[in-house]
């Protein structure tokens, strides 16, 4: 008897203990589980990025636009955004010297911050119905309804918190962990469920500055970095503040109207010497780089050769557009491109040698700069901040006027209904 019972106590020492609180995911299920939230991590942040085209350079997106690279040179075409750079089709398809067609020009993203100084606008160089969306564009931008209002609101909120948000995401995958310490699934998996969350995040949060909030649809000047000497000189351009965001800034104008005419004609020249290159920025304080003496000035516009190429630089203190290019015998080529102060058209001397620019003065046009080149250094009169009844149009209703008297706003409306009854006869 004592043998069979140290046998019993044997088999039931070898006897594995059942688990607490059930058996966890198999390994299997672990397995799927992690592929799929890798696939959904890489879905949600392509999905994302797809999106993330900034909305400042989204208000040209499809328009005729000029492009001004950092040293001045110009491109002109039709503006499509992407997220990774934008690309500008031209208007005309060109041939160069050795005979290849070209069709548009790509600006990469890391390459924008380098080469991008300014987009341009004209409305009468668009077509009719470009024209029509951009009156639209510009009714929706200064005149947005109550819920886009709100819908700003939100998203200035969440930017202003965002790095708490991002704490919090943290901080409720470690708790739900501590709290289902036997989930496995969840733990392998925290880090891509807070990426997740980050990355929804920072699409949700809006580019949010309080110096630069206040002047949204108000009149203010654009400070934009001179091509030539952009450490000790910039270009100003009025307009009313649009948007603005991280990387660029919007200021558009309403009506945009032409100054005088003006008209060049270009040398009767083929070819000429090549230009040296353009001298490195100067250092603050020190004077602008030497150019080299222009074949011809007229009206302020210095027209030199390179090479092969024909370059006319605006000296003039406002932009002009180049309208249209004649030449005997040849039927008038459109442009349609603007020429910034100190910025450079550049054409093939085969085709414009003994031609005529017709060009306009214009002060009033749409602008989108980077803000590495471009501040707003100066505003116009600062309108008073409405409050959330204006914002939200509460107003509007039959009993909030008669709340909110006792209120600031309410002071004012019954100060403006005592000066309306002492006007009366």
């Amino acid at each position: 008897m004592p043998a069979a019972a140290a046998t019993s106590l044997f088999v039931l020492a070898q006897q594995p203990t059942p688990a607490a609180g059930g058996s966890g995911p198999s390994a299997s299920t672990i397995f799927y589980v992690t592929l799929t939230f890798i696939f959904l991590t890489a879905i949600v942040t392509t999905i994302v990025t797809k999106w993330a085209r900034d909305k400042c350079l989204k208000f040209f997106n499809k328009y005729h636009v000029t492009l001004e690279r950092s040293r001045g040179q110009t491109i002109w075409g039709r503006l499509k955004v992407f997220p990774t750079g934008v690309e500008v089709v031209y208007d005309h398809p060109f041939v160069d010297p050795r005979g290849r067609k070209k069709t548009s020009f790509l600006i990469y993203q890391h390459e924008l911050e380098l080469q991008l100084l300014s987009l341009f606008r004209y409305h009468a160089e668009l077509k009719p119905e470009q024209q029509k969306q951009r009156l639209r564009q510009i009714h929706a931008t200064f005149n947005p309804g109550p819920l886009k209002r709100l819908w700003r609101s939100v998203r200035n909120f969440v930017n202003t918190l965002r790095d708490a948000f991002n704490a919090a995401i943290g901080a409720v995958v470690g708790q739900y962990q501590r709290m289902n310490p036997t989930s496995m699934v969840l733990g392998s998996q925290a880090g891509s469920v807070t990426q997740i969350g980050q990355t929804l995040l920072g699409k949700l949060a809006n580019a949010y500055e309080p110096l630069l909030e206040q002047y949204i649809g108000q009149p203010v000047i654009l400070d934009v970095a001179d091509p030539i000497n952009p450490n000790n000189a910039t270009v100003e351009y009025t307009g009313y503040l649009a948007d603005y965001t991280q990387q660029y800034i919007a200021v558009f104008n309403v009506e945009h109207r032409c100054g005088e005419p003006l008209a060049i004609t270009l040398p009767d020249v083929a070819s000429g010497d090549k230009l040296p290159p353009l001298p490195g920025p100067p250092p603050p304080g020190a004077p602008a780089p030497v150019l080299p003496p222009p074949l011809k000035v007229e009206n302020d516009l210095a027209v030199r050769m390179d090479g092969l190429r024909m370059k006319i630089q605006n000296t003039r203190p406002d932009p002009v557009v180049v309208r249209r290019l004649e030449r005997e015998g040849f039927e008038p080529v459109e442009f349609g491109v603007v020429i910034p102060p100190s910025g450079t058209l550049d054409l093939p001397a085969r085709d414009a040698r003994g031609a005529t620019l017709a060009l306009e003065v214009v002060r009033c046009f749409d602008v989108v700069a980077p803000r590495k080149w471009a501040t707003i250094r100066h505003a116009g009169e600062l309108v008073e901040k409405r409050g959330i009844a204006d914002e939200l149009y509460l107003n509007q209703l039959p009993l909030v006027p008669k709340l909110l008297r006792i209120g600031g706003n309410g002071q004012r409306h019954e100060q403006k209904e005592a000066d309306a009854i002492e006007t009366k006869p």
